[in-house]
């Protein structure tokens, strides 16, 4: 089976991380989520064919292919025990970055990164990244739920899939190439934080130098600007008709400012 094999390799190098496989499910974040709360906490990769809820950022729906077209997308979540009081800022920007270094291996090209959570393909989002945190009795544990389109689901406008640019790699691949830079960075961000990766998000920024409006959670703008880049915490800087203005990601929205 395609998950003990990947665990196997993962194994070989020097990884523990335990991966599971289930056809469908509700949301892989939630179930990875009740079971640290319960205490069942262990490190491991759960993979679904399908989510029946699956969600992205500030509750959004993620939508991925009905079950009887498994195989359009990679919905996975990982569960990682981080020290109590470790930095979380800019987190999901580095899973972005491990997620698009996986992906340019296996030949990708043109993707670049939104703040905070997605990585695009042109203007289309590719994928989406949610990181959730539970406090256990044993340790504060992160779970990092990744949705990739393999190809982009039909009658969404807005959305890309892999194949599109010509990476014709399935699910198991692309957790082949990722896992490993996923694990090896969760270990560096325990010690050093969002700071390792700074200069990588920036150089895979999506909308560097482009006016930008960031949006509240009622959809009103509420700053305008030049994007700049993020710093060593994961804020997000513009520069604005007052100045330098940082940005942080957990009420707003970032959306490109059309001419």
């Amino acid at each position: 089976m395609a998950a003990a094999a990947l665990q196997r390799g993962l194994e070989a190098a020097g990884h523990a991380c335990a991966v599971r496989w289930v056809a469908e499910t509700g949301s892989t974040n939630s179930d990875l989520l009740a079971q640290v709360r319960a205490g069942g906490g262990t490190v491991q990769c759960l993979v679904a064919g399908h989510q029946s809820a699956g969600r992205g950022r500030r509750s959004r729906n993620w939508i991925d292919a009905a079950p009887g077209d498994a195989g359009e997308a990679l919905l996975c979540s990982l569960a990682w025990p981080l020290p109590r009081g470790s930095e979380l800022a800019g987190l999901s920007l580095a899973v972005g970055v491990w997620l698009l270094q996986a992906l340019q291996a296996l030949g990708l090209r043109d993707a670049a990164l939104k703040w905070p959570n997605d990585l695009l393909l042109g203007p289309r989002k590719l994928a989406g990244v949610l990181v959730e945190v539970a406090d256990a009795p044993d340790a504060r544990w992160v779970v990092i739920g990744i949705g990739l389109n393999l190809r982009a689901p039909q009658g969404l406008e807005q959305a890309a899939g892999l194949h599109q640019a010509g990476v014709h790699a399935g699910r198991w691949a692309v957790l082949q190439a990722l896992l490993p830079r996923l694990l090896s960075g969760l270990q560096g961000f325990a010690q050093h934080g969002f700071a390792p990766w700074m200069e990588d998000w920036n150089r895979l920024h999506a909308w560097a130098e482009r006016p930008v409006q960031v949006l509240g959670e009622d959809g009103a703008p509420r700053l305008r600007g030049q994007a700049l880049g993020v710093d060593e915490h994961g804020f997000l800087w513009l520069r604005t008709a007052q100045g330098r203005e940082r940005v942080a990601s957990g009420d707003v929205s970032l959306r490109v400012q059309e001419d």
